[in-house]
């Protein structure tokens, strides 16, 4: 595997993992909030499944992640990012293309829709507004900064530990608690497999993207595994079988 970087148009350098493949098809990986290219070594784990299917792969972090460039996270950050990424791949000679994205990487999926995707696998998928109880993700004195200077630092707390920080803002929390669903899924151009858990944790993912499923392109669909948590980590097995079917169905060889 080679490590890459990759320069969006804002001039941010991604720090990316690429393995080539044998034809043009190509699975790109998008990590949940405040993660990395490795996703808690899953990514690590499907993207090896998906190479033995004849998938190259490319996992990267997001600006502001991992060993990319600082920057503060936001959405339309993430979005600049994978659509560079894809562009990318295209450029190395993958131009069909598969994107597995993650919990608050489904969110910069949806609405990056980069051109060359096919298709999506999405887990733990944010589809619609929720409130987050923030108070119980960030302290005190995080929230405080958010609320005067518009900004705070959260430890890098990934396997990996390649920064000491991250930075989000005020507009980071509004990107997930204010989704219009009408508007977010009314505008995906390809089909997804949106994959849950099914701990009461999951329950309320669920059931906003069970509401608006109907507004994703025709044969989008929604399968919720058996004893399986928000990452999937017991079900990596399971899941890797359905997402290589899904993909092998919507990529043309």
């Amino acid at each position: 595997m080679a490590e890459v970087a990759i320069t969006t148009p804002r001039g941010v350098r991604l720090a990316g993992t690429f393995e080539p493949g044998p034809g043009r098809r190509a699975v790109l990986f998008a990590h949940g909030f405040l993660a990395d290219r490795h996703s808690s070594l899953r990514f690590d784990i499907l993207a090896s499944a998906y190479r033995t299917a004849g998938y190259a792969t490319l996992q990267f972090d997001f600006s502001g992640c991992g060993a990319s460039d600082d920057d503060v996270v936001t959405v339309a950050g993430e979005v600049e990012d994978l659509r560079s990424a894809s562009a990318w791949l295209t450029e190395q000679g993958y131009p069909v293309q598969g994107l597995h994205a993650h919990s608050f990487g489904t969110l910069a999926a949806l609405k990056a829709q980069p051109r060359d995707v096919r298709a999506m696998v999405l887990t733990g998928a944010l589809t619609g507004p929720l409130n987050y109880p923030w108070e119980e993700i960030f302290s005190a004195t995080q929230l405080d900064e958010l609320e005067t200077h518009g900004v705070t630092r959260i430890p890098d707390d990934n396997d990996a530990r390649v920064r000491e920080f991250c930075v989000i803002s005020r507009e980071t929390l509004a990107d997930y608690s204010l989704i219009d669903q009408a508007e977010l899924l009314g505008r995906a151009r390809v089909p997804a497999l949106f994959v849950y858990g099914d701990t009461p944790a999951e329950a309320d993912l669920v059931a906003l993207t069970r509401e608006g499923l109907h507004l994703m392109p025709e044969g989008s669909r929604l399968e919720v595994v058996t004893g399986a948590e928000h990452g999937m980590r017991d079900r990596l097995d399971s899941l890797a079988l359905m997402a290589i079917d899904w993909f092998g169905t919507h990529l043309p060889d």
